[in-house]
């Protein structure tokens, strides 16, 4: 079934059929576009979109490859890249590597196989492997969260973020601060170890290796890793996760060992996912602008499909503070169960 077939039966022109399919761009008379549509259900069809692709040169389709599709953090910044290039009049289609090199690669060789026209990426790990393909078929890629020589990148102040979310445990008087981090990668998130260290020594503290614990992202990586802090002769106070999830499963690791949150240690995360102020307690985290990084890539990438001339340079989003009712001044004497 084709185009031809549809206006045969409707008595119209092939153009008029592509101009009632594609919403122009001719304009077609209220009738007319009736008729034809009535003749298009009637035929049970369906343009092949593929085939369009191939006489357009372009699938009007940005690939969205992310590491981890069940962190809400992705989530939020997902659906504000899809938000902006649907407005636009793009598709996104979104890709899970699961923070997994090889199906990464395999992903990125689909999808430049002419299925998308422009891609918006996320490496796992180190990316100039990942994106020689992508550049190889000159295809528009913008870069989250690494900063990538030649690529236009948008990251977070990460070693700000560490600075803030340690600062403000060290500020209400904890001295034994854990940082629950993630399994260190080629992204920027890195730096908020440096971040961890100069909040210390700007209060006078020595960086303690005990108290730094690299682990996976999820909340089940938290609560192992926290009940192992809690272990220690002189267990931490106070602690600063890599994300909300970590942060999650960290309380949860304290209320079972028969503490309290903040009652007996204090818990920052950080990305300020949509469920942080629901939480028991409502979490302090570390925010910055999802939605913000999410409309901005759309942006960038539907800039470059244009053929504009952006800056193959990396945009930091600014972090904030977000204070609730997880953080509070140490116990005298330090987190103890109840006798």
């Amino acid at each position: 079934m084709t185009h031809k077939d549809v206006a045969e039966r409707a008595g119209v022109s092939v153009a008029t059929v592509s101009y009632v399919l594609n919403g122009g761009p001719r304009p077609v008379s209220p009738e007319t576009r009736a008729r034809v549509q009535a003749v298009i259900d009637e035929l049970e069809y369906y343009p092949n979109e593929l085939a369009r692709g191939l006489r357009l040169r372009q699938s009007r389709a940005v690939g969205l490859l992310l590491p981890n599709i069940t962190n809400p953090f992705y989530a939020e910044v997902a659906q504000a890249l899809e938000a902006y290039c649907h407005a636009q009049g793009f598709l996104v289609m979104l890709c899970n590597s699961g923070g997994e090199a090889e199906r990464e690669a395999r992903y990125v060789q689909a999808l430049r196989a002419g299925r998308v026209d422009a891609m918006v990426v996320v490496p796992s790990s180190e990316p100039t492997a990942l994106l020689r393909p992508i550049l190889q078929a000159r295809l528009p890629v913008v870069v989250l969260e690494h900063d990538v020589q030649g690529v236009p990148c948008i990251a977070i102040d990460e070693f700000r973020g560490g600075q803030v979310g340690t600062g403000h445990l060290l500020e209400l008087g904890h001295r034994r601060v854990a940082l629950l981090r993630e399994t260190p990668t080629s992204a920027l998130s890195r730096e908020r170890v440096d971040g961890y260290r100069e909040a210390l020594a700007q209060a006078g503290l020595p960086y303690d290796p005990a108290l730094v614990v690299e682990c996976g992202a999820t909340q089940a990586e938290g609560d192992r890793v926290m009940r192992g802090l809690l272990t220690l002769p002189e267990p931490p106070t106070a602690i600063f996760a890599h994300n909300d999830l970590l942060a999650l499963g960290a309380c949860r690791a304290v209320q079972h060992a028969g503490l309290g949150v903040p009652g007996d240690l204090s818990v920052v995360g950080y990305d300020d996912i949509s469920s942080a102020a629901y939480l028991n307690p409502p979490l302090t985290t570390v925010r910055f602008p999802k939605a913000e990084m999410g409309r901005l890539a759309g942006e960038l990438i539907l800039k470059l499909l244009r053929g504009e001339a952006l800056p193959a340079q990396t945009i930091t989003l600014p972090v904030e503070l977000v204070v609730r009712a997880s953080t509070a001044p140490p116990r005298v004497g330090g987190p103890h169960p109840p006798a």
